[in-house]
């Protein structure tokens, strides 16, 4: 079994997704496990990318693996636009064939745990007739 180690610093947000992703297409096995990430906060909310948790108001919220997935690659991407088919391959690193109302169920479930008012989102927004992304005017 072949083994890739790659250790990075200081590279732009996003690059070690495309990374992960070109070493599975030419077979590589990636263990997300050791894929270490600085925790972010932005407001009241905090997510703990090692750990795999998310708090509110020091409250930890309770989040499926794709909520949680989701939600990272959107605050850690803060301020770039992505259309559900960009989420869905992200996410689920294959090609988009599932309906809209998929990523659009998603993003609702994870607003109805970190949103106040879910109609006027501070962390998630939506971007009419292109998708979602994360507010970046939170710091």
């Amino acid at each position: 079994m072949d083994v890739l180690f790659i250790m990075m610093e200081k590279v732009q947000e996003g690059f070690c997704d495309e990374l992960m992703k070109l070493a599975v297409q030419y077979g590589y096995s990636i263990n997300r496990a050791t894929y270490r990430t600085k925790d972010m906060s932005y407001g009241e909310l905090r997510i703990i990318p090692s750990k795999r948790q998310v708090f509110l108001n020091t409250q930890e919220v309770s989040m499926t693996s794709k909520e949680f997935d989701i939600l990272e690659f959107l605050a850690r991407n803060k301020g770039q636009v992505f259309s559900k088919e960009q989420i869905y391959d992200r996410i689920w690193g294959e090609y988009y064939v599932a309906d809209d109302r998929n990523i659009t169920a998603y993003i609702n479930k994870i607003r109805k745990k970190i949103e106040t008012d879910q109609s006027n989102p501070i962390y998630i927004q939506t971007v009419w007739g292109v998708g979602y992304k994360f507010n970046e005017k939170i710091g």
